[in-house]
């Protein structure tokens, strides 16, 4: 009898550590973000919490059982709060409407049509240039890189609600008109911003007069406006069929953004910085939002096999480490946040950027890290 009590003990005591020991710091981070951080009732129609929700709805793709209900039932009180609210007046607007378009593909509720066809109808009416590129701001026609993401993960989704190409064929048209005004040739990365009529621009954080008189381009390649970049481009390609017309447009698009990423990143600690290509400049930083993106296009690119090499697999494993040792707080009662995050950025010159604020907590830099730490453990 002893014996047998001895075993019952000495089993649950396995359980109970084994759940314990699962339990990794994404975990951490993302129960703090779901319950603490951004509790479903607290949604906000705003891109930075955009960009957690569009982590959730990845993570709902993978998940299963109870898991998979928590983010379907999280994804669906936060839309229902905000149904009054949705729309797509700006790309920052749209970035939202892919909980939207989520609830479109897995309920088929004409509700959530209906908000997706509004929101639409609303990024089609917002201003753009003669090429046909959507301005990220509502009064003055200017291209930023942000807007690829904004309005990506929108499109994506709702291509995969639907199955209508028109979505796809779309994101394809900003991609290369903005790819055509902000690339950079010699990194393959790109500008922050370029501007169509050199008139007034966005005073709420940027600088004044920050396009080239020339070229109107801005003259600073920014990590977290190319992050945004990697990660549209990396959710693209693995969500569409490889026969699809946009796909190895969109894989070409993202090789060459990450072909000397690893050469940028910073070997000690992992992370990339503030300004990539500006690397050795002792004024930069560190910037974990960047690393995360930079990092999960790396893995999403190595997994469809169009970059291949240890220099990858090398940087992926320093980003990760990197983001853990040095750009996780923890809080009380066990949850963990991040910090290193460069808080929302406009445009401007160098010594804009290298003089941005540092924050903690950012949902943009919560979701990245939830979303390429989940990627990691998934892979390795």
């Amino acid at each position: 009898m002893k014996t047998f009590l001895q075993f019952i003990f000495i089993f649950f005591l396995c359980i109970i550590l084994q759940n314990v020991f699962a339990k990794t710091w994404v975990d951490s981070m993302e129960t703090y973000a779901m319950e603490k951080y951004m509790p479903a009732s607290k949604f906000q129609w705003k891109w930075q919490k955009a960009a957690l929700l569009n982590t959730l709805v990845k993570e709902y793709d993978k998940a299963s059982g109870e898991k998979k209900q928590a983010y379907f039932d999280f994804i669906k009180k936060a839309m229902d709060k905000t149904y009054a609210r949705a729309n797509g007046k700006t790309p920052n607007a749209v970035a939202s409407g892919l909980g939207m378009a989520f609830l479109v593909r897995i309920t088929h509720d004409k509700k959530y049509s209906d908000a997706c066809d509004k929101i639409f109808s609303d990024y089609l009416k917002i201003k753009r240039t003669g090429e046909g590129g959507v301005s990220h701001l509502r009064k003055n026609v200017e291209l930023w890189d942000d807007t690829v993401f904004m309005i990506g993960e929108f499109l994506i989704e709702m291509y995969k609600a639907t199955g209508d190409e028109k979505y796809l064929d779309e994101l394809a048209k900003q991609i290369s008109i903005h790819r055509n005004k902000l690339q950079d040739k010699e990194w393959g990365l790109w500008v922050h911003g370029w501007d169509s009529d050199n008139k007034t621009h966005c005073a709420f954080c940027g600088q004044k007069n920050w396009p080239d008189k020339i070229t109107r381009r801005s003259s600073e390649i920014w990590g977290r406006g190319n992050g945004w970049i990697v990660v549209t481009l990396s959710d693209a390609l693995e969500n569409i069929p490889k026969s699809n017309s946009h796909w190895n447009e969109f894989a070409g698009y993202l090789k060459e953004m990450l072909a000397r990423l690893p050469e940028l990143q910073n070997k000690e600690n992992g992370h990339w910085y503030q300004l990539p290509v500006r690397n050795n400049d002792p004024q930069n930083f560190i910037e974990s939002s960047c690393t995360a993106m930079f990092a999960y296009g790396e893995m999403k690119a190595l997994k469809l096999n169009l970059v291949s090499g240890t220099s990858y697999k090398q940087s992926i494993q320093m980003a990760y480490n990197g983001l853990r040792a040095a750009s996780i707080q923890p809080l009380s009662n066990g949850f963990l946040t991040t910090k290193n995050v460069c808080k929302g950025t406009c445009i401007g010159d160098k010594n804009y950027y290298l003089k941005r604020k540092v924050c903690k907590g950012k949902a943009f830099g919560i979701g990245m890290f939830i979303a390429f730490g989940r990627e990691y453990e998934r892979n390795k």
